[in-house]
C-alpha cells in the first residue's frame, strides 16, 4: 500500500463544532486504477469522484477512516482540490491538455501545459457553514437568501438531470442549497426570480472559487483570447483510461521476472512500479549486450 501525504483543502471539513483543513491523501495504486476504470465504468463524474476520493483520502482532520458520506459532505471546491492533489501524487505536477481554438475560422489545435500548483487556491479566509445574501429587486423590494455552498451530495443528486438538462440541474442545485428566503415585507418566498438565482450563483462561485477552474488562454495563430473550464474529474478519468493500456503489461513483466504476485504489484503506485520496470529494462539491456 502506498504512503499517504498530508496536504490542505481550501474550505475544510466541519463536524461536531470542529473545523479541519488538513487531509491525508495517498497516490493511486494499480488496484485503484482497475477499480476506477472497470468497476466504476459508467458512473457519472460526481459519483466517480466520490469513489476515487473515498479510496485515496485516508484521513480528514482527526477522522479516519474517511467514509463516502464524509467525502460527499465536502464542498465542490474541496473535492476539486483533492482531485488535483491526488493527480499530483499519482503522476506528477505537470498536466498536458490538447485544446481547439474556438474561433470557427481558425480551429487551431493547441497543446497547453499546466502546473497543478497554479490551479490550487490557498485556504479561504471565511469559514462558515451558512451564508446570507441580500438582493434588491427592480420594484425596490429586498430579498434575503440564507444558503450553504454546494457539496458532493448535491452534485450527485443533480448529476442525472445535468446529463440531459444543464439549466434545470443548475436550478435544482440552487434550490437544494437555499435554507430560507424572505422578502422585505416579511413573507417567505417559495420561488425566486431570475435576478436572485443569478446573484446567488455568482455569490456561491465567489465563496468557493476552487469549484470551477477557468483557464484564460490566447491562440498563438489567430491571436484570439478565450476562456475554458478545466474539468479535473474528466481529465483524470481520461488519463486513467490511457494508463490502463500499460497496466496489464507492466504487471505481467514484473510478475514474470520478479515472481511477485499480481496483488503485490497492483498495490504499488505508478511511480514505484515503473522504477522497478526501469531497473528491469537496464538489466535486460545489459544482458543482451553481453
Amino acid at each position: 500500500m502506498t504512503n499517504p501525504v498530508a496536504t490542505t483543502i481550501p474550505g475544510g471539513y466541519c463536524a461536531n463544532g470542529g473545523h479541519w483543513r488538513e487531509v491525508h491523501v495517498r497516490p493511486l495504486t494499480g488496484a485503484d486504477q482497475l477499480f476506477l476504470t472497470e468497476e466504476c465504468e459508467g458512473l457519472l463524474p460526481a459519483h466517480w469522484v466520490t469513489e476515487a476520493l473515498t479510496r485515496c483520502v485516508t484521513r480528514l482532520g482527526p477522522h479516519e477512516p474517511v467514509t463516502r458520506e464524509t467525502i460527499r459532505s465536502l464542498t465542490v471546491g474541496d473535492r476539486e482540490a483533492l482531485l488535483l492533489h491526488l493527480r499530483r501524487l499519482s503522476w506528477g505536477e505537470r498536466l498536458r491538455c490538447l485544446l481547439t481554438c474556438p474561433v470557427p475560422q481558425c480551429g487551431e489545435k493547441l497543446e497547453v501545459e499546466l502546473a497543478i500548483g497554479d490551479l490550487l487556491l490557498p485556504p479561504y479566509r471565511e469559514v462558515v457553514q451558512e451564508h446570507e445574501l441580500a438582493v434588491g429587486e427592480e420594484d425596490g423590494a429586498a430579498t434575503v437568501v440564507r444558503f450553504r455552498l454546494p457539496t458532493g451530495s448535491d452534485q450527485e443528486a443533480v448529476a442525472m438531470v445535468a446529463h440531459t438538462d444543464v439549466a434545470e440541474a443548475a436550478g435544482l442545485l440552487l434550490r437544494r442549497c437555499v435554507r430560507s428566503t424572505s422578502s422585505s415585507d416579511g413573507n417567505t418566498l417559495d420561488t425566486f426570480p431570475e435576478v436572485i438565482s443569478q446573484q446567488l450563483a455568482d455569490q456561491m462561485a465567489a465563496l468557493d472559487p476552487q469549484a470551477e477552474i477557468t483557464l484564460q488562454l490566447a491562440c498563438p495563430v489567430c491571436g484570439s483570447a478565450f476562456s475554458v473550464i478545466f474539468d479535473t474529474a474528466s481529465y483524470l478519468i481520461q488519463e486513467l483510461e490511457l494508463e490502463m493500456r500499460h497496466l496489464y503489461r507492466e504487471v505481467h513483466l514484473l510478475a514474470y521476472h520478479y515472481h511477485w504476485s499480481a496483488t503485490e504489484i497492483l498495490g504499488m503506485s505508478t511511480a514505484k512500479r515503473r522504477k522497478f520496470l526501469r531497473l528491469l529494462e537496464e538489466e535486460l539491456t545489459q544482458g543482451a549486450a553481453q
